[in-house]
């Protein structure tokens, strides 16, 4: 699945790092960093465990290391509509949709190209 994701965005991915992938079972776990055409990276970190429950984190930043946005599900700021899910902005926690890599290379690219 992420091999095939860097074929379906490599329009955008200069250069990625696997750094853990592991499957036991029915659970996966993800460590991987990708690299933009505009120098940006991404670090990525998606864990789906055997009894089903799912944590990511999808940390985008420019290429001088400030934030650009992180999404994740960590449980806290309950007070978010979309909570566990959300997303940090430079300033601010936001709802997230985008739960899946696919939903976050899809705005990346989107970024990248306007």
């Amino acid at each position: 699945m992420f091999y095939k994701l860097i074929e379906e965005f490599s329009d955008i991915i200069v250069s990625y790092n696997v750094f853990e992938y592991k499957r036991y079972g029915s659970a996966v776990s993800l460590v991987a960093k990708v690299e933009f055409k505009n120098n940006s990276l991404l670090y990525v970190k998606d864990y789906l465990f055997l009894d089903g429950k799912r944590k990511y984190s999808y940390h985008w930043q420019d290429a001088n290391g400030s934030l650009i946005t992180r999404w994740d599900n960590s449980p806290h700021y309950r007070e978010v509509a979309s909570f566990p899910h959300h997303k940090h902005l430079r300033n601010n926690v936001d709802e997230s949709k985008e739960r899946t890599l696919k939903d976050i290379l899809k705005i990346i690219r989107d970024t990248i190209h306007n």
